[in-house]
């Protein structure tokens, strides 16, 4: 899932050097060292390659008061390494905005070991889970970068996080399990950014005080743990998974004094997930399924009855997918439901949410032209985000894109709050 705005570093750097470098120096340092040491003879690997991108994107709102939302250099770098039993895999990056402050980082940087019938992996990972297309329903292991709601890129909306993941061969079957030590919290906007939004604050009899909230300590007890056990056949895929994890979005406890105030403190609970997914395919046609469900998952309830606001439940996600060809156009549909078992009024979400997603893509002048068309429908209330695109490969490795993000429908909805934003932009990106 993404574009990003002017207001989307939250976590800048605060060194002088940072400061006082110009926007595009950075990542060409960034460059310069990888490149460098691909260069030192003796590293040990029997192959090393070097493969990125180089993207810059400008985007325009195009409401009442148009201005430039976004402006932004990326360089995204992937340094592969191939020994007789082992891989690495480090995937540093950089991001400019217009003001020139980078944020630089390092997405993933992980050792393989590949052993009999076995492949173990440790280090920082990026793990995707799931059959949804712009959806995570079993999709929970790596927290989420939505600081520019869900435009980016879905490769860079995952976070990579520490962990230690083996996988098991056994035939047709495939047994993988997870363990993360550490807690890694999701990016969300800042309150200064275009995609961030006011909590409704309407049930409390004056707006709440908001204390600081603490993360999970490091700590063996506080480890996540994810198991997942995959068939893949010539007719189906299908796999079964679970995971003792922590909510990424903390809730808010909430405690009353004899007057009115309200004071609110965030706090990051546990949930088991069970789920599974289902693929197969029929003449040319593919049908995907997936379904979750949160165990347990704790809520914010304004219930003035209950004594902290808290009160847990349970929670499934569940979607239909399916994947065909048309004259050529290849398109793809999806019904998402998300459903609060035992709801009450009082949540802050609601019980039944419906959505749908399409995409068509078409190719033309043997692929040097694409056309292609995603987007999200909203049900009670109606709204959409509509993201259609048009690219032109000028040479190999070398895109050209024009597009729009466009926000319609009910502002209390979850596209249409942002018909605000709606985006016309301009990208380049060179692959090497």
């Amino acid at each position: 899932m993404h574009t990003k705005n002017n207001d989307y570093y939250r976590n800048r750097m605060k060194s002088g050097i940072g400061k006082v470098l110009p926007g595009l120096i950075a990542p060409a340092l960034l460059a310069a060292v990888f490149f460098g040491f691909i260069a030192v003879p003796g590293a040990g690997a029997k192959d090393i390659e070097l493969t990125g991108m180089l993207r810059s994107y400008t985007g325009a709102r195009i409401n009442e008061s148009p201005d430039i939302a976004v402006a932004e250099q990326t360089v995204d770098i992937t340094l592969e390494g191939w020994g007789n039993d082992t891989g690495i895999v480090v995937n540093p990056y950089a991001y400019v905005n217009a003001s020139g402050n980078p944020e630089i980082g390092v997405r993933e940087a992980y050792i393989d070991l590949y052993l009999p019938d076995a492949d173990l992996r440790i280090g920082k990972q990026a793990i995707i889970w799931g059959e949804a297309e712009g959806a995570f329903i079993t999709d929970i292991v790596s927290p989420q970068d939505m600081r520019s709601f869900i435009l980016a890129d879905f490769r860079e909306i995952r976070k990579g996080i520490p962990a230690v993941r083996l996988d098991w061969y056994a035939g047709p079957f495939t047994i993988e399990g997870i363990w993360a030590p550490l807690f890694v919290p999701p990016n969300s906007p800042d309150s200064d950014s275009i995609w961030y939004t006011e909590p409704d604050y309407s049930w409390a009899p004056v707006v709440p005080t908001i204390h600081p909230g603490e993360e999970p300590s490091p700590g063996i007890e506080n480890s996540e743990v994810f198991g997942k056990i995959s068939y893949f056949g010539s007719m189906l895929n299908a796999a079964v998974m679970a995971g003792y994890s922590w909510d990424d979005l903390p809730v808010m406890r909430i405690e009353r004094s004899a007057g009115p105030a309200v004071d609110l403190y965030p706090e990051y609970k546990r949930y088991t997930m069970v789920g599974g997914t289902l693929s197969t395919s029929i003449s040319s046609v593919v049908l995907r399924t997936e379904a979750a469900g949160y165990l347990n998952k704790t809520f914010t309830t304004t219930d003035p009855a209950n004594d902290n606001g808290l009160t847990k439940h349970n929670q499934l996600q569940a979607l239909g997918g399916l994947d065909w060809n048309l004259f050529g156009i290849d398109m793809s549909a999806q019904y998402i439901l998300q459903y609060i078992h035992d709801h009450s009024d009082y949540l802050m979400e609601d019980e039944l949410e419906h959505t749908a997603t399409f995409r068509m893509q078409d190719s033309y002048f043997s692929d040097v032209l694409t056309l292609e068309l995603f987007s999200y429908v909203g049900f009670d209330p109606a709204d959409a985000l509509l993201r259609p695109s048009v690219t032109w490969s000028f040479e190999d490795g070398v895109d050209l894109s024009v597009g729009s993000e466009i926000f319609l429908g009910d502002e209390s909805g979850r596209f249409g709050r942002y018909g605000d934003n709606t985006l016309a932009y301009l990208s380049a990106n060179w692959y090497f």
